[in-house]
């Protein structure tokens, strides 16, 4: 059973009946998007669930990763035509606008010559250590790369490195960061909802059809952030996040437990996300049946995810003209 509502476009992670989980209850977490205060969007995905499955939590320790074969042209694997089809069929459908969005992680990267620039939003009573802050830019880079690196040398795709920073923190008072916070920019503001909120004149996905014009932020292209990461209370005990191209929201537990694993495996899927890769809770593309984003049926990002996201790629190639 899985209690999910779904929207058009960010995706939530919810263990599904791959590893029978059951979900308890409906909850809600709202963040309306009232631009350019608040960067969320008011249609992201809605789930209340709770993971109560052991064999759910296999990425604790959990290193294994897929081997994905290198691919410079459209040629996937026989067995996978008809379900990437399906996919795209999906995709059309469920977000049909899908190429006016201009700030999906791919239009990011290109923008930015491979460079993506974070700000944490610290939505936790917990303190922030020196410690965690170098983990979590790691866990980042080391995560996003898996999804960078299916797409160097493919049709046409310019980029061969990727440069992950973490540039701010947003938190309830600054007292929480501990050590050292040379270079960061930290913010104590709020959302509408009480919730810690980087400066949004340094957000690039606000100043879109304006020439991505971050002139008013305080510290100029230094303080520039893409994306944003919510470590958030409100998820703390449960096995799931949400995701879609301003970012990623994990519980503060679960992320912590997983920081130095090589897949931390919700982080992967939410940033499917935000490359525009769909969720897949209620069908499964045909002769499909392991990959990251179908959420629990793996732990790392697998040949299909990373065909799909090439298919995202040859797409958003054509319509951008890169």
């Amino acid at each position: 059973m899985k209690a999910c509502f779904a929207n058009l476009h960010p995706g939530c992670y919810l263990v599904n009946s791959f590893l029978t989980v059951s979900a308890l209850g409906m909850g809600a977490l709202a963040h309306p998007f009232h631009a350019p205060r608040t960067i969320k969007h008011i249609d992201k995905r809605v789930c209340g669930f709770e993971e109560r499955n052991l064999f759910a939590r296999a990425d604790a320790t959990s290193t294994a990763t897929a081997t994905i074969p290198k691919a410079t042209a459209w040629n996937p694997p026989s067995g996978m035509v008809t379900a990437l089809d399906q996919v795209w069929t999906e995709t059309l459908k469920e977000n049909p606008g899908w190429s006016d969005d201009k700030n999906w992680i791919t239009d990011q990267l290109i923008a930015n010559n491979g460079s993506i620039n974070y700000c944490v939003r610290w939505n936790h009573d917990g303190t922030n250590t020196a410690a965690q802050r170098n983990k979590t830019a790691s866990a980042l880079q080391r995560s996003l790369k898996k999804w960078f690196d299916v797409l160097v040398g493919f049709e046409g795709f310019p980029l061969t490195s990727l440069d992950v920073n973490v540039v701010g923190y947003a938190v309830k008072d600054k007292s929480l960061l501990q050590g050292d916070t040379t270079g960061l920019d930290i913010y104590t503001t709020a959302d509408g909802d009480g919730v810690p909120e980087c400066d949004t004149r340094c957000y690039r996905g606000g100043h879109l059809g304006v020439g991505d014009n971050i002139s008013q932020c305080p510290g100029g292209e230094d303080s520039r952030y893409d994306i944003s990461l919510w470590l958030d209370d409100s998820l703390l005990g449960q096995m799931g996040g949400y995701g879609y191209n301003w970012g990623e929201e994990l519980p503060p537990d679960y992320f912590f437990d997983t920081v130095d694993n090589e897949n931390v495996h919700i982080l992967l899927h939410e940033m499917g996300h935000g490359f525009g890769l769909l969720d897949f809770y209620d069908w499964v593309p045909e002769g499909q049946t392991s990959f990251v984003m179908m959420a629990g049926s793996a732990f790392e990002i697998t040949e299909f995810d990373a065909w799909m996201l090439r298919d995202w790629w040859r797409k958003l190639k054509a319509v951008r003209g890169w």
